[in-house]
């Protein structure tokens, strides 16, 4: 009962200084002042204000036995708590995020709030505020997604390694590991990364390796290969490779062989609808053998 008196003298700013500091100073306090502020951009409808002095007018001159009404106690606690019940369903309602996720060997396909096309690639989730769109233009991205984003629009993809504006563009974002990749297929697409940035046009890639910008081949697809199972790589680490392979054929690949600074970087395609393919390459090219155990794969 103590804590709703407290917590009511202070929606009324009735606490003097030494309350008022300690009331800050409390665990709570956070989250009151949020529901407050939040609470305070619910109005009232206007009132008629001609109908008021009218009524009251008819009133003024008719006798009347005038009646005292004591107010409730309880009534102020009440109010303040129809405060906090309808500040907190505001604030939960206006801080309430979208998650799309694409599991291992699945893709995930959506439209976000200004009919922008996103399609995640395996392993990826994608995260945005669909309530005030508008004012909250931003979308987090774990793992790899293609856009197409609608004519006009603008919104900035943020990663852990770097954020992508764009404005009705088509691009390709793949934040995987210490390793940040952007692909250019439509428009004009502005990548940053700290301090560095650059600004891609149709057909350019970057990759942003451990925080270092390093500029890739042209990419002269209308698309990302991923879209047709065929995976591109450019420079990629051979354990990054078998990480993808892991994500979109849903096996687990374990690499029991010692290759000089992890094998040479690979530049290519892999197909990700045809394994025995893609470990022929892999064979191929890096000298190894893959041995087949139920769902588990061992290269030597």
């Amino acid at each position: 009962m103590k804590d709703d008196v407290t917590l009511a003298k202070w929606l009324n700013d009735e606490m003097d200084a030494q309350e008022q500091k300690a009331f800050e100073a409390s665990p709570e306090f956070a989250t009151y002042k949020r529901i407050r502020e939040y609470s305070a951009q619910l109005t009232a409808p206007e009132a008629d204000m001609d109908a008021m002095y009218r009524s009251i007018s008819s009133k003024k001159n008719s006798p009347q036995e005038i009646k005292v009404r004591q107010l409730n106690p309880w009534l102020p606690r009440i109010a303040a708590v129809l405060v906090i019940l309808l500040g907190g369903t505001f604030f939960l309602y206006t801080t309430k995020t979208t998650t799309e996720v694409a599991g291992l060997g699945e893709r995930r396909d959506f439209l976000l709030p200004d009919n922008s096309e996103v399609v995640l690639n395996s392993g990826s989730e994608a995260e945005y505020r669909s309530w005030n769109w508008d004012g909250n233009r931003k979308i987090e991205l774990d793992g790899e997604a293609y856009f197409k984003v609608a004519k006009g629009e603008k919104f900035d993809v943020v990663t852990d390694m770097g954020t992508v504006t764009v404005v009705g563009t088509q691009f390709n974002v793949k934040a995987r590991g210490d390793r940040f990749d952007v692909t250019c297929f439509e428009g004009k697409v502005k990548v940053a990364d700290g301090d560095e940035s650059v600004l891609l046009t149709p057909g350019k890639s970057v990759a942003f390796i451990k925080g270092k910008m390093t500029q890739l081949p042209a990419d002269e697809n209308a698309e990302p290969g991923w879209i047709t199972y065929e995976t591109t790589f450019a420079a990629e680490q051979l354990q990054n490779v078998i990480n993808e392979m892991e994500r979109q054929y849903r096996v687990e690949i374990e690499l029991k062989a010692s290759l000089p600074n992890g094998g040479k970087a690979y530049t290519g395609t892999m197909p990700m609808n045809d394994m025995k393919t893609a470990l022929e390459i892999i064979e191929t090219l890096y000298g190894l053998k893959a041995e087949k155990a139920g769902n588990r794969i061992i290269l030597r």
